[in-house]
């Protein structure tokens, strides 16, 4: 949550005019290599994997997955546009990953060094 507040920030002070993303002092990118390591260093590469996945492609648990309909890999459908889902499931069809809690649930048990 830290993270994105602070990607928020810098976003609303380059609508100001503060660029912290290009130029001499690209405070963007150093708070991504600082968090991504230490989601690494904590929960490894795979780790890293979810987390990106959670904050890109899920856009932080708030994606609606239910927008279009669900396919099989043979092309068979498996669920119509509009039924609720979520993105990443479990072994066992359960959701996984949906929300920050859920996202620290799922590194605590899989990713957690030994």
């Amino acid at each position: 949550m830290t993270f994105k507040k602070i990607s928020e920030d810098i976003s609303e002070l380059h609508d100001i005019g503060v660029d912290l993303m290009e130029g001499k002092f690209k405070i963007s990118e150093n708070a991504g290599r600082l968090f991504e390591s230490f989601i690494e260093d904590s929960y490894g590469e795979e780790g890293l994997d979810w987390v990106n996945w959670f904050i890109y492609e899920n856009e932080y648990g708030q994606k609606d997955w239910s927008t279009a309909p669900l396919y099989s890999e043979d092309g068979k459908l498996i669920k119509e546009a509009g039924e609720v889902r979520h993105g990443a499931h479990d072994e066992n069809g359960d959701p996984i990953c949906y929300s920050y809690e859920s996202l620290w649930e799922y590194l605590e048990a899989n990713h957690k060094p030994k």
